[in-house]
């Protein structure tokens, strides 16, 4: 076969050490529409750790994350996975290092359950790592409680169900970097609780976790790192008890806000003031 009709020779990751960067932005602008939705923003992703995006609504958090995952390429400032720029990875390449939870799943096939949990599979295609397909897929189906319905229609699902059907596809991917748009949503309280703590036991094994939540509560409890964005800057990055203050969040949220230490040393509860 030429060189021109040769396919592409995919480039297998390799494991990127614990609390490395596996992804970052460095000054970071992001103009849509016209308008500035990310202003000069830096952050480092690293591995073996949770990190939560969290922030009012328009504070640029989904964007950041489409940065994150090279769908959005700045106009200024640079954005890196696994150490090269996004845009420099062809899309199966950025397959196999990071896996994309978004918003809104929606399928215009009615695809069974177990059959859309299997796509998280495709950018192991023709690799040796085809060959864990089957026990992947067996491992996210269990690990986000959905193969109960692995035969039912994706589409006569209810939108919790969904959700987690699209997370267990995300983690059959078994990529290093997972990154997670508003992924309790539309989930009831245990389902919300399930999905965190599979975010840290992915962190645990030396994965980077990156999460967009509104609740403040989940944030403070399971990430290790929480960037607070407001009008498409960063107003703080650190831990919980570092960044989620009651001055800082009042401010940013624009209502009177109240952080409580828990009795029992827990994780600081977030309330706002009524």
């Amino acid at each position: 076969m030429s060189r021109l009709l040769a396919p592409r020779r995919r480039r297998m990751p390799s494991r990127i050490g614990p609390g490395e960067a596996v992804a970052a932005v460095r000054g970071a602008g992001v103009v849509l529409g016209g308008a500035q939705i990310l202003h000069d923003v830096s952050l480092d992703v690293r591995t073996s750790e949770v990190l939560a995006l969290v922030g009012p609504n328009g504070a640029g958090k989904s964007t950041l994350l489409s940065v994150l995952t090279g769908d959005i390429r700045p106009e200024k400032g640079t954005a890196e996975l696994c150490g090269r720029a996004t845009h420099e990875w062809s899309a199966a390449e950025s397959a196999m290092r990071r896996a994309v939870l978004l918003q809104q799943v929606n399928l215009s096939f009615p695809f069974t359950v177990v059959e859309v949990v299997a796509m998280g599979r495709a950018p192991w295609a023709g690799t040796e790592r085809e060959n864990d397909d089957e026990a992947a897929i067996a491992e996210a189906m269990a690990v986000a409680d959905v193969g109960a319905f692995a035969e039912r229609r994706f589409n006569t699902l209810s939108g919790g169900e969904r959700a987690r059907v699209a997370l267990a596809r995300v983690l059959a991917q078994r990529t290093q970097l997972v990154l997670l748009d508003e992924p309790t949503a539309a989930l009831d309280l245990h389902h919300q609780e399930m999905v965190l703590a599979v975010a840290r036991q992915r962190a645990a094994a030396g994965d980077a976790v990156v999460v967009v939540l509104h609740d403040l509560n989940l944030a403070a409890g399971y990430a290790d790192r929480v960037a607070v964005l407001s009008r498409g800057a960063l107003a703080s990055v650190g831990s919980a008890s570092e960044v989620l203050t009651s001055e800082l969040l009042s401010d940013v949220y624009t209502h009177d806000v109240e952080v409580l230490k828990h009795p029992r040393g827990a994780a600081p509860i977030i309330l706002p003031r009524r």
